[in-house]
């Protein structure tokens, strides 16, 4: 939530979601601090700092005093040093600055989010509030504020993130791209001591940005990380890069400045010539000649090399900076005109760093598309039409933390990638880290047994999957089965039959479709003996009052207690059955009858329907003729629930097995 790189857009130029315009608290403030408001204005917050803490112990106004203790912190957050902010921000609340400047509450909020004391932040955004703050905004923070202490203690994703330590410094190291097809080089820019030339960065006080590279052993370990030759690696900032399908030439941002002046980025270019890259070119994507101050970076191309996306400042944006793209001809290596990428990747605040992965889902990060704060990275999924994508929505912890989080690349074909961070806990100012999504685990297993005795069955199980699998298996003596060991696998959908001789063949159906965690699916399977000519239960089937339909509704669905005999039928392709509908004692014996018939041939015909053949199925309407409670047994019911509850129980559908030598096709 800092600006480290001033116009190169290594970093981001605004504070997270809070975009303050400081012009009021660096105007006209006096000779003493004028330096250091001029520095922090244009960016050169290294500068700004150490000139805020020479002039504070000079000024003797209060007020000016609480103001440029408040400038302190601010220059503090903007190069990424919360604790220095909080202590300079503590100063400026204890010389009453807050009173009339309600920010300095929420500035220090963010600065404990930053450190993930998420108490704590919560206390100064409610102060924030207290002292005059915009309500609704201190509200929103005090709710991400919980939200990101509980995703903490229960990441909501499987992502695994480890920091890179042997290619991280104690300076800033981002912008990470790979270098070969294999994923095991890359490329990434850092301010680290053997950066080139010796001068300071008045932005960050450290060396201005060079590209690094490294390479990835067979054991994965990666060596230290070298600077790119002088064609590439300059006195001015280097940063932010991407290759060409080939892995032959490399797309860079270099922004160029001097000790005053600070000007526009461009992207450039270099070839690989053998181990080095060649001289590198400008890349020209808009007419310095009619726009000489808008800045263009972050190059990155998309997965077939048919575009190139990048990040400008350009008119015709929708905020502060937008992604772009050009079309790019490989045989005449020439770009096309810019296109913005639209309000469902753009917002009125900055978008940078783009990366396709190789399914077409473009990545980046953004200063009010997440929710953890600062940048976040978010992911847009492919549209239909030419570089159109779906809306925005923010990845999760711990990709996103309440710090900066941007440029992440994908490894090809793999859940498995590099992004930059500069979340607590890391080396250096930003850190690389690794991430990726480990393969799901899924498990399923289960319990046969008599449903009537509960002794457990040695089943026969077979499982057949969408994607062709099949496994069977035995039950052991204790009943159980299991398919844990890798067997079950991702975004597949599994039917399940069990048999065992002499009783109705059961069955389940399940799927790992849209599971996004390693699961484990536990089923019991009462098995009922094949006995002819008895009653057995199902789920009870409803229908409305006096009438023969299928009662379905919000808060009934009857189809669903038929699918029970439905999958019992399809499984049992020799069974014949009749499907017998009672009444209760209520009502004309006669009118009962008929009624129950008419509900009973429903049922038959929504087996039919469902493709039971019609010799299958018999339709026997019983009226009140069979009770399963007396009329007297009821009467004796203490209260009209208890009643009422035994008339439903005789208001029930079953069914009872005739025989079972039906021939299919008869």
């Amino acid at each position: 939530m800092h600006n480290y790189l001033q116009a190169c857009w290594t970093r981001t130029a605004l504070v997270g979601l809070f975009i303050i315009f400081m012009t009021g608290f660096i105007s006209a403030q006096g000779d003493l601090s004028a330096e250091a408001d001029i520095a922090y204005a244009r960016g050169a917050y290294s500068t700004s700092l150490q000139e805020y803490i020479k002039v504070y112990a000079k000024v003797k106004d209060i007020d000016e005093k609480g103001r440029i203790a408040f400038m302190a912190g601010e220059s503090f957050l903007k190069l990424m040093e919360p604790q220095g902010a909080e202590e300079w921000y503590e100063k400026a609340i204890g010389l009453r600055f807050g009173s009339e400047n309600p920010e300095v509450y929420l500035h220090y909020g963010q600065a404990m989010s930053m450190q993930q004391e998420f108490d704590e932040a919560i206390e100064w955004y409610i102060a924030y509030k207290e002292n005059g703050g915009d309500p609704s905004l201190a509200d929103a923070l005090i709710a991400q504020a919980d939200e990101d202490a509980l995703e903490l203690m229960e990441p909501s994703s499987r992502y695994i993130v480890d920091n890179l330590l042997r290619l991280n410094s104690s300076s800033f190291d981002y912008g990470v791209g790979f270098a070969s097809k294999k994923s095991d080089e890359i490329v990434f820019s850092s301010s680290r001591e053997s950066a080139t030339g010796s001068g300071e960065d008045p932005i960050t006080g450290e060396r201005y940005m060079d590209l690094f590279s490294a390479a990835q052993d067979k054991k994965g370990n990666w060596s230290t990380p070298e600077p790119l030759n002088s064609t590439i690696n300059t006195d001015y900032n280097e940063g932010t890069v991407t290759f060409d399908k080939k892995y032959r030439q490399l797309y860079f941002t270099r922004c160029v400045s001097d000790e005053d002046n600070s000007y526009a980025c461009d992207i450039y270019r270099s070839s690989l010539m053998g181990n080095k890259y060649g001289p590198s070119e400008v890349v020209e994507l808009i007419n310095r000649d009619e726009n000489d101050s808008s800045q263009v970076g972050h190059p990155c191309f998309t997965v077939d090399n048919s575009y190139l996306m990048f990040v400008s400042d350009m008119p015709g944006g929708f905020g502060g900076k937008d992604l772009w793209y050009v079309a790019y001809d490989d045989k005449e290596d020439t770009f096309g005109e810019p296109v913005n990428m639209g309000p469902n990747v753009n917002s009125a605040g900055d978008e940078m760093f783009p990366a396709m992965r190789y399914d077409g889902a473009l990545y980046y990060s953004s200063t009010t598309l997440g929710k953890m704060g600062g940048l976040d990275i978010v992911r847009a999924m492919p549209d239909e039409g030419v570089m159109q994508f779906q809306t925005a929505e923010p990845m999760p912890y711990p990709i996103n933390s309440s710090n900066d989080d941007f440029s992440l690349v994908f490894r090809d074909n793999e859940d498995s990638g590099i992004f930059t961070s500069g979340r607590t806990g890391g080396k250096g100012k930003d850190d690389l880290y690794s991430f990726r999504l480990p393969e799901m685990e899924f498990c399923y297993q289960g319990d046969v047994f008599d449903s009537y005795t509960g002794n457990p069955l040695s089943a026969t199980v077979v499982v057949n999957g969408s994607n062709g699998d099949s496994f069977t298996l035995t039950a052991d003596t204790d009943g159980t089965f299991a398919l844990c060991d890798k067997e079950i696998k991702g975004n597949t959908s599994y039917d399940v039959e069990v048999n065992y001789e002499g009783y109705i063949v059961t069955g389940d159906r399940f799927t790992t479709v849209g599971l996004s965690n390693s699961t484990t699916m536990t089923r019991e399977f009462p098995m009922k003996e094949v006995v002819l000519d008895v009653e057995y239960d199902m789920p009870l089937v409803f229908y409305p009052f006096n009438e023969a339909e299928l009662l379905i509704n919000a808060e009934v669905n009857s189809a669903d207690s038929l699918n029970y005999l439905l999958g019992i039928m399809e499984r049992n392709e020799t069974f014949v059955i009749q499907l017998e509908a009672h009444t209760d004692s209520r009502g004309n014996a006669s009118y009962n009858k008929e009624l129950s018939q008419r509900r009973a041939q429903t049922c038959v015909d929504y087996l039919i329907g469902r493709g039971v053949e019609p010799g299958r199925l018999e339709a026997v309407g019983l009226g009140k003729e069979r009770l399963l409670i007396s009329d007297a047994d009821i009467a004796k019911m203490s209260s009209e629930d208890e009643k009422e509850r035994g008339h439903q129980a005789n208001r029930r559908t079953v069914f009872r097995i005739l025989r079972f030598d039906y021939q299919p096709g008869n």
